[in-house]
């Protein structure tokens, strides 16, 4: 111990120095009246440098992990030493870490068992620091791997690969599952008045099979491509409390002018927002999993949850879609909600309709969707249907117009129990999913269907997880979660090594 104190004291000289270049920038600065944002440059290269020394010096005062030829762990095996210190590579924010310790295990060549270094320092299992981890991918959050790769490279001189940061993200959506399942009901006094469920299907491109002949990639195909596009389920649960509205004010919020002044009324936000994605996809032990089912699995159980027993309504928004409305009624058949056809699924029909009697962006058009969607929102769906059947019949439609007609009408006439908007705006009930197509568009669209992206399942799937978590201010709550879970695993003995006392004194 006393030469790691007297190295301590010796090395600590360096960082001392450091104040004195910095000190220096300012003064050069000042005599050469050097721009500023070369000082800040110059700055920030010698607190890298800095904040390196200060990771080693660390390492180096806490010496090589040399607790005696044998070592007996709480659980009474006796480990050995090895001959000589191993290396063990460290990436920190500052740059790479030179480290050597000796480890231990219960004969030469066995797994290592124990390594004295590497626990008091709950040192990650790979090489990256749980820091540079949490840049890396929060930076990935947003941007597509190579421009990360060059960003903290510019930033922080780190060299890092790409498939780096894709094993990085793969390895660290593992943890996710976990963390949801020890995650506990927001505070009952901190809800809505109002529990809202959604769930929706996002294509994102996927890459085709590695045994596929490139080829066959340049085969022209007309229609929907299902082997470059696989279809993810998004699901969104939160609270919210009532906003009571007419539906002459509905209308005109539609039909407002951009750069007309909105009325002044506070709307409510939703509480506690949180949200899963899946793709059909193959886990980690290798099971098929089914990632509609597993999100409006989630649906129920996030719900169960947090409504338990209260009398709060439950309000299902969802497109009309039938296989979304079958999955749900699969995990929640016998759960009393009100089921509302999202609002935005009937105007561009309502628009279509009107196409087919006046010219597109007409005021006749234009005044025709308006009557008809303050009829609907009155709870008049069923005379907007004989309306529009009328109205067919009288110009003598025909062809494909007369098709668009009745398809129009029969999407009304199927959903038509989920399109009482009359009642739903009485009581306050959201009629739009806003929440589940802007999760569609923030955790799918914005990130995976960039320009000449693909994907494979799994990367997909790894990603998909960690937006979900990102975008509902979950992240900092994860990495701490899977930092302190990871340490457990490597490092179940590190609460028996004793602090090294030799400092205190000092």
């Amino acid at each position: 111990m006393i030469i790691a104190r007297e190295l301590l004291i010796a090395k600590s000289e360096q960082l001392h120095r450091t104040v004195d270049d910095l000190v220096t920038i300012v003064t050069d600065a000042i005599q050469q009246q050097t721009p500023v944002h070369e000082v800040e440059k110059k700055t920030f290269e010698t607190l890298l440098r800095a904040g390196l020394a200060t990771v080693q010096l660390l390492v180096d005062c806490l010496g090589k992990g040399d607790v005696g030829e044998e070592y007996e762990l709480p659980d009474g095996r006796v480990v050995k030493r090895s001959e000589k210190p191993q290396p063990r590579p460290y990436l920190s924010i500052f740059g790479a870490v030179q480290m050597e310790r000796y480890v231990y295990a219960e004969r030469e060549g066995q797994e290592i068992a124990f390594v004295e270094l590497d626990a008091r320092l709950a040192l990650p299992d790979g090489k990256f620091s749980y820091l540079l981890q949490d840049w890396d991918q929060s930076f990935v959050m947003e941007q597509p791997f190579d421009k990360v790769k060059q960003t903290v490279e510019k930033m922080l001189g780190l060299r890092q690969y790409v498939d780096s940061l894709e094993r990085m993200n793969r390895e660290m959506s593992q943890d996710v599952d976990a963390f949801h399942s020890v995650q506990v009901p927001p505070p009952a006094n901190e809800e809505g008045a109002i529990f809202v469920q959604s769930g929706d299907g996002k294509g994102l491109p996927i890459r085709r099979p590695a045994d596929a002949k490139p080829i066959e990639s340049h085969r022209h195909k007309s229609g929907p491509k299902p082997d470059r596009k696989k279809m993810a389920t998004v699901g969104s649960v939160y609270s919210i409390n009532p906003f009571v509205r007419t539906p002459e004010e509905v209308v005109e919020s539609l039909f407002r002018n951009p750069e007309d002044k909105r009325p002044k009324r506070d709307r409510p936000r939703p509480c506690h927002k949180h949200l899963r994605a899946m793709l059909n996809y193959v886990n980690a032990e290798g099971e098929e999993i089914n990632g509609r089912a597993g999100v409006f699995g989630w649906i129920a159980d996030e719900m169960s949850e947090r409504h338990g027993q209260s009398d709060k309504p439950i309000v299902c928004i969802m497109d009309g879609e039938d296989s979304l409305w079958e999955a749900r009624d699969i995990f929640q058949e016998h759960i009393p909600m009100v089921d509302v056809l999202d609002l935005l699924h009937v105007t561009p029909r309502l628009w279509n309709a009107a196409a087919q009697f006046y010219a597109r962006g007409s005021a006749a058009a234009e005044t025709f969707v308006r009557e008809r969607l303050l009829r609907i929102l009155r709870g008049e769906v069923s005379a907007v249907v004989r309306g529009l059947r009328c109205m067919s019949t009288r110009h003598d439609l025909g062809g494909k117009k007369q098709a668009d007609v009745k398809k129009i009408c029969g999407y009304f006439e199927n959903n038509g129990h989920r399109m009482r908007y009359d009642e739903y705006l009485k009581h306050g009930y959201p009629i739009a999913s806003g929440v589940i197509e802007g999760a569609c568009r923030h955790v799918v669209k914005d990130r995976l269907e960039r320009t000449g992206m693909s994907w494979v399942r799994q990367g997909a799937q790894s990603m998909l997880q960690l937006r979900c978590l990102y975008l509902t201010d979950q992240w900092d709550a994860f990495m701490k979660f899977r930092v302190e879970r990871e340490t457990q695993r490597l490092y179940p003995y590190r609460e028996t090594i004793q602090p090294l006392s030799w400092m205190i004194a000092a």
